[in-house]
């Protein structure tokens, strides 16, 4: 039974791609060392054209009555949010460009706009040395250091001293905690199911937040932040998995890279907290198959979070209560208690100690 697989490690060395999302120019040399804010490739997003229908926007019978209601001439040039056409009058309806760019042609109601081009330019991230390559698109950087692999990310990336805010990894992250001493700081807490908090966090602002778990309901709220959110565990209440918290807290008060980008594909990749160190020895290996002695993480309720080791897979099909049939391993929990676990509910740990 092939596994999916976690990396809790404080001892790890690793090798991390950094892809731009087109086509652009790489900067770096192979073997070349390189700081996580250092640029590493360059490319530039090629501008695009918006149009603008005043005539459906206004809801006019007459396409001759738009000529009145716009505000710009071609060639002019906006900033984001400026207006475009306007009815007038009590009760007014506004129309603003969605992007900064320039008016190309303004003809029969129709407004088209060319938005400005773009440049990117890809930080390293993690600090190392660039193992290789990948022509006109990014590098891969070896580094070592401690590793947490988490669940679920908004898909940003951030760095920051880390501080752990709640008592417990299974307690909620509270109001109190982005007090002025966590701005421009990574938060790590158990738990959050306020979505007020998220958006406080934002304003103090700070470095990055770093939960075990938070309801599903919030992760539009969580998407819309300025800043990297990471779940260790997934989407719940239940906090973070003890040895997930043991390692983070652990390494308070110590610079984290917060990488909450993923791809998916033959090699998928997961979002992660990483403290970069020089490590003695390479401990990378990630297991292919289930098999006994292994520890693992369960990523589903009404077990998420929880930890175990696994004691034997069991032979065929389990029947659940809910009648499915499953490939299924006895775990011997943390607490010494033997569950009965779908293996499609596991995560295998990496844990050096």
């Amino acid at each position: 039974m092939l596994a999916s697989f976690a990396q809790i490690s404080p001892a790890i060395k690793i090798h991390r791609s950094r892809i731009l999302p087109v086509n652009g120019s790489v900067i770096v040399r192979k073997g070349q060392k390189v700081n996580e804010n250092d640029i590493v490739a360059e490319a530039s997003l090629p501008a695009h054209h918006v149009l603008i229908d005043v005539v459906q926007a206004f809801g006019l019978a007459d396409p001759k009555l738009a000529a009145t209601y716009i505000k710009r001439a071609a060639g002019e040039t906006l900033d984001h949010h400026d207006i475009i056409a306007e009815t007038g009058g009590m009760f007014s309806r506004i129309i603003r460009t969605p992007k900064p760019g320039k008016i190309i042609t303004v003809r029969d109601g129709l407004v088209v706009i060319e938005t400005e081009a773009k440049s990117i330019s890809l930080k390293a991230l993690y600090p190392g040395i660039v193992f290789d390559i990948l022509q006109d698109r990014g590098v891969v950087i070896e580094t070592s250091g401690a590793v947490v692999q988490a669940a679920w990310a908004n898909g940003l990336t951030g760095v920051g001293p880390l501080i752990c805010k709640t008592d417990s990894r299974s307690n909620e992250l509270v109001f109190s905690s982005l007090e002025v001493t966590a701005r421009g700081a990574v938060i790590a807490g158990g738990t959050c199911s306020k979505p007020d908090i998220l958006t406080q966090a934002a304003q103090l602002p700070v470095a990055g937040l770093i939960l075990g778990t938070m309801p599903a309901s919030m992760i539009e709220v969580a998407k819309a932040q300025p800043y990297p959110i990471l779940l260790i565990d997934g989407f719940g209440k239940t906090g973070m998995d003890s040895t997930s918290w043991k390692l983070l807290f652990s390494l308070a008060n110590k610079e984290v890279i917060l990488n909450g980008e993923t791809t998916g594909g033959l090699t998928p990749t997961k979002p992660e907290v990483m403290v970069s160190a020089t490590v003695d020895e390479q401990n990378s290996a990630s297991a292919k198959m289930f098999t006994s002695g292994q520890t693992v993480r369960v990523h589903t309720a009404p077990n998420l979070g929880q930890t175990g080791r696994i004691e034997k897979i069991l032979p065929g099909t389990v029947t659940l209560v809910n009648g499915l049939k499953v490939a299924a391993a006895s775990i011997i929990m943390d607490n010494n208690e033997r569950k009965t676990i779908p293996v499609a509910n596991l995560d295998v740990i990496g844990f050096t100690s």
